[in-house]
This record gives C-alpha cells, sequence and structure tokens, in this order.
C-alpha cells in the first residue's frame, strides 16, 4: 500500500496551450435543439432559407418569465439590452438607471475597485422604463446571451461540437403590431427559434438562389412557437407582428457558414505571408519614384517563385492547420460547480458519483497529469491507476472502487477533489 494522500499532494494549474480541450459528457435537457437542427437543415445549408414548423425542442430556451426575471434582476449592461423602435435604438438614457458610486474601497486589488466602479457607473436596465418602452411598441434585443445564460451557453457548446463553427445567441421580443427592423441583410447565417407568440417573415432570394435558381422569389410565412428558420448569410429579410398574434419572442443563433472561396484565401494568405519572410519580401517599399516598375521588378519574380512553390505544397496540410485554428474556444459549462464544492466534503467511500467531464490522464516523472476541459490535476505518481480506472468508468461508481493501490481515505480525498474540481457529482438517490 502506498503512503496515504493529503491535500499538499494535489496542485491545479491550466491545462498547456496545446493540449486538446475536451468536452463534458453530458449537457442539461434541452440544449441540444441548435446542434439538432443543424441535421434538419441538410442541403439548404449556406445556400436556400428554410422553415420547419415544429422542429425546435424550446424546453430548454429562454421563456417570458424567464426574459422578465433577467431584466429585473438589473445585471445587463448597455451593451447587452437594446430598446429599438422604428428600425433605430433609442438612446440609453430613456432606460437604463445609473447605479451609485461605491462609498468605500471594496476588498481586492486597484483593478477590481476600478472595474466596480465602471460597472456601477455604466448602469443596468431600469425594469419600469423597459416594460413602457415594450407597451409603447417598441421592441427589446438582447445581445450575447449565451454569455450570461447557463442554459444557452451550453446550447452553443453543442452547436459548436457539431459543426466546428463559432456561435452566439441574440434575442428579440417584440410587442403586438411592431417591427424592429425593415427589410435587411445580416453578414451571418442564422438559426432562428420561436418560442412565445407569433411573428411574419418575408424572405427574398439568398445569394446562391439569386445565382443558381431564377426561379426563386419572395417567400412569406409566419413563425410559431416550435418553429425554425434557416436564413443564409446575405439574405434580405424582414420580420413583424400582427394585431392579434400577440407579443413575439424568437431567439437566433448566429454564425458564418464557411466557403470555399473564402477558406481558400485564408490558406493563401497564411501560405503567402510565410513565404514573404521566408524570402526576404517584407519591410517598407522604398518612394515609388520610378512608378510601378520599380516595384513590378521586385514582385514579380517573387509571385512567380511563389507560384511555383504552391506546385508542391501539401495543401492537405494546410487546411488542417486552418481548421485548427478556426476551431472555437471551449466553452466553460460552469452549472452546479458550486453545488459540486458545497458538497464535496460530504463525500464518503460508499458515495455514490458520476465523472461528468471527460479525462486525459498521463503519467511524466513522479507526477500524473490529468487533464479535463482547460484545467490539469497533478497528483503523485501510485495515483494513476486509480485516475485511469475513472477516467474509462461508465456509470456511477464508489470511491472504494476505483483500486487497492490506495487506501480508503486517500481515494476519499482524490474523489472530494475531483468533486470540486466539477469533474464528478454526486449520484441522486431515487426516491
Amino acid at each position: 500500500m502506498q503512503q496515504p494522500l493529503s491535500e499538499t499532494d494535489f496542485e491545479t494549474v491550466d491545462a498547456p496551450s496545446g493540449e486538446a480541450i475536451l468536452g463534458p459528457l453530458g449537457y442539461p435537457p434541452g440544449t441540444g435543439v441548435a446542434a439538432e437542427l443543424v441535421r434538419t437543415i441538410g442541403d439548404s445549408w449556406g445556400k436556400r432559407p428554410l422553415h420547419r414548423r415544429g422542429a425546435a425542442d424550446i424546453s430548454g430556451l429562454l421563456s417570458i418569465e424567464d426574459i422578465d426575471e433577467l431584466i429585473d434582476s438589473r445585471t445587463l449592461r448597455v451593451s447587452q439590452l437594446w430598446v429599438c423602435s422604428m428600425g433605430r435604438n433609442l438612446p440609453p438614457s430613456t432606460y437604463m438607471s445609473v447605479g451609485e458610486q461605491p462609498r468605500t474601497r471594496s476588498v481586492g486589488s486597484t483593478a477590481d475597485v476600478r472595474r466596480i466602479m465602471t460597472l456601477a457607473s455604466e448602469g443596468s436596465p431600469d425594469p419600469v422604463k423597459v416594460a413602457q418602452h415594450l407597451a409603447a411598441g417598441a421592441s427589446l434585443t438582447l445581445n450575447q446571451v449565451d454569455q450570461y445564460v447557463p442554459a444557452l451557453r451550453a446550447m452553443c457548446r453543442q452547436f459548436e461540437d457539431e459543426t466546428h463553427l463559432r456561435c452566439g445567441v441574440i434575442l428579440f421580443v417584440t410587442p403586438p403590431s411592431s417591427q424592429a427592423f425593415s427589410l435587411h441583410a445580416d453578414p451571418h447565417d442564422i438559426i432562428v427559434m420561436q418560442t412565445h407568440g407569433t411573428k411574419y417573415w418575408e424572405i427574398h432570394p439568398s445569394l446562391w438562389e439569386r445565382e443558381n435558381d431564377p426561379d426563386a422569389g419572395v417567400r412569406t410565412l409566419t413563425m410559431h412557437p416550435g418553429d425554425m428558420l434557416y436564413v443564409p448569410e446575405g439574405t434580405p429579410h424582414m420580420a413583424k407582428t400582427s394585431g392579434d398574434g400577440g407579443l413575439s419572442i424568437h431567439q437566433t443563433v448566429q454564425f458564418n457558414v464557411p466557403r470555399y472561396d473564402t477558406v481558400a484565401r485564408r490558406v493563401l494568405e497564411r501560405s503567402f505571408q510565410r513565404f514573404c519572410e521566408e524570402t526576404g519580401l517584407t519591410g517598407p517599399i522604398p518612394l515609388p519614384r520610378g512608378g510601378a516598375g520599380e516595384m513590378a521588378d521586385r514582385i514579380g519574380p517573387a509571385l512567380a517563385r511563389f507560384a511555383a512553390t504552391l506546385a508542391d505544397t501539401d495543401v492537405r496540410e494546410l487546411l488542417d492547420r486552418h481548421l485548427e485554428s478556426a476551431v472555437p474556444p471551449d466553452r466553460t459549462l460552469a452549472t452546479g460547480r458550486f453545488s459540486a464544492v458545497a458538497g464535496a466534503d460530504h463525500i464518503t467511500a460508499a458515495s455514490r458519483l458520476r465523472r461528468t467531464a471527460q479525462l486525459r490522464v498521463r503519467s511524466e516523472g513522479s507526477r500524473v497529469h490529468t487533464v479535463f476541459g482547460r484545467r490539469e490535476l497533478r497528483t503523485p505518481l501510485h495515483t494513476e491507476k486509480a485516475l485511469l480506472t475513472l477516467a474509462s468508468t461508465e456509470g456511477p461508481f464508489t470511491p472504494a472502487a476505483l483500486g487497492a493501490d490506495l487506501d480508503e481515505p486517500s481515494l476519499v480525498l482524490l474523489c472530494r477533489r475531483l468533486a470540486r474540481e466539477g469533474v464528478l457529482a454526486p449520484v441522486p438517490t431515487p426516491a
């Protein structure tokens, strides 16, 4: 039996930047809607608009009650809530209230104090004023909702796992007989999910349809709760509510579908930048007293040499490098983390636990490195067997089942530490 573990045997650090980010094992129910809708889009992906009735599971999205509580919480900032009327944003001063400046310094660094004072001076939405604007016919736009609503952050994480495309969520609340924006085209693709009321859409032919489908015309449709609408980048559209359809809420996932020409251009730009650095084709150009001829004498042969190198270029390698850099950054899913910290001290050898994150375990010298998400836990070498067992365990387990290389108190201590890191969670006892 190895020496028992103590708290000083554990060290948690940021995972090395070269480590692949491992996602969680599971997501909250109802947050997979955007990832599932990607498969619904099918052949229309990046080409033409698509409307599907009842295709969206809206159970994990924000309800009107959730939005009410969010605005009433006074946690939103000017950049996160816009009030729009007749196609323009209203001045924030008409619906925001500025918080009081702190009268005493908080405990922390000078930077902490400056941050707190900035947030206080920026202000937060006044729920009464916002409601008055809404009642008078103005629309609400909630930006970057995925950054501060855990369920929508999880939804984006699943979408990004499915597509390897960065995305974000914006939410629109429109009162009856209103229209926030006139006919316009977005510089990104969108998946719209109607969650409350109805909304009427007018959609003009997409860029792809204008080039490939001469019969494509203007579409009109009505969105009901649970409906999904996909609109490709650059497609002109507008939406409005009727007088009898009630207040409308829809949540939109924004992203950019990659296209062959843009990917090829980025790959060429990266390759050409490297070529210029290697051949010395950098630095300022002297004053062009001789016109373009002098520059052509230098740039022309260089372009010819670059074109020749392209014939021997490993395009697959360049594309792999591009796709690796284009993968979205990992989104931390912290829901339940504080409950895990609070409950870790109650874990015993008989506690039923489950793993909530994927683990990568490797030994190096006298330490074991266990990577999960963006973090790495370092432990003594004799914990390797228990951690490898844990990494391959599916379903509920107890600390006592993780191996004989550690005594029972050490196994409990290890599980408590992993629970505090958000890697383990208790299995609820059936009622």
